[in-house]
């Protein structure tokens, strides 16, 4: 039998030469892996996979305490504010609840919860906190920046000599940058959650904070290697979507235009070069 016919029958997990793979052995084996994963995640302290004797499933319900509880930690690192306005024995719930649905084949634990924000939205949670998966999508574009490959940033200074063709520029994203559009003050909500401004001294807590009910995007950058986060709001946001779209600035600027006639594009933009958006820029069809 080759390779190639046995891989069809179901009876190879890896390339072999030899018909002694042809035995049940790997299924058996598959099996339990299955099984041993299933048990891991759940809940019930009594379940473990079959054939463990006594003393082999109660070092098994240790193990699984252990997996559980880094989980939930690991999860916690990741959304230190949705901890903060959920509470603790609550997020912790939660925790619970989403580590039987996210995949934990991960090369890190620095990377778990990708799917936390979207399994918040779908929890009853966010009827009563309709912003909570906003602010957990802000924290995983902070994680995932933070986590992004190193490149160069154009400044200012790179766009020298192209004075009078800055209409016309459109501009590569940098790898570690995102931009989280909500309908909710994400940027707000975030600030007043953070460390010093709960633990601080009376220049950080001066009582309860008001915010405004507004639209927020946030942009995450990293530049030479430190992490970034600026609100933008109206206009800014649009121009700043249409540039990350691949619209030139010229076009980026009518359409915000379009949107507030006062928009002033100057600031806006230096703040986006400030902050280490682009990584490159090539010039528009119009500058050919």
């Amino acid at each position: 039998m080759s390779n190639q016919n046995a891989a069809r029958a179901g009876v190879l997990s890896h390339a072999t030469t030899t018909t002694t793979t042809t035995t049940t052995m790997p299924d058996a084996e598959g099996d339990f892996h299955q099984a041993f994963s299933l048990a891991l995640m759940d809940h019930d302290p009594a379940a473990h996979p079959a054939g463990l004797n006594d003393r082999a499933a109660r070092r098994f319900a240790i193990y699984r305490n252990n997996v559980h509880r880094g989980l939930q930690e690991a999860l916690a690192a990741a959304y230190p504010v949705i901890k903060s306005l959920v509470g603790d024995a609550f997020f912790y719930g939660l925790a619970g609840e989403y580590m039987r649905t996210e995949n934990h084949r991960l090369p890190s634990l620095a990377l778990y919860g990708a799917g936390f924000a979207g399994f918040l939205a779908e929890h009853a949670v966010a009827a009563k906190l309709p912003y909570l998966p906003d602010i957990a999508r802000l924290e995983r574009a902070r994680l995932e920046v933070l986590h992004a490959a190193d490149a160069p940033a154009i400044n200012a200074t790179s766009l020298a000599g192209y004075e009078d063709r800055l209409a016309v520029l459109c501009f590569t994203v940098h790898p570690a940058v995102k931009l989280v559009v909500s309908q909710f003050p994400i940027d707000a909500i975030w600030q007043a959650n953070q460390p010093e401004r709960q633990q601080g001294g009376a220049e950080h807590n001066s009582g309860p904070v008001q915010i405004a009910n507004r639209a927020e995007a946030v942009l995450i950058s990293r530049p030479h290697y430190t992490l970034k986060q600026a609100c933008l709001e109206g206009a800014g946001e649009e121009f700043a979507r249409q540039l990350l779209a691949g619209q030139s600035i010229g076009a980026a600027y009518e359409t915000a235009l379009a949107q507030d006639a006062n928009f002033d594009v100057t600031p806006v933009f230096a703040q986006l070069l400030a902050s280490g958006m682009f990584g490159a820029f090539t010039l528009g069809e119009d500058g050919l």
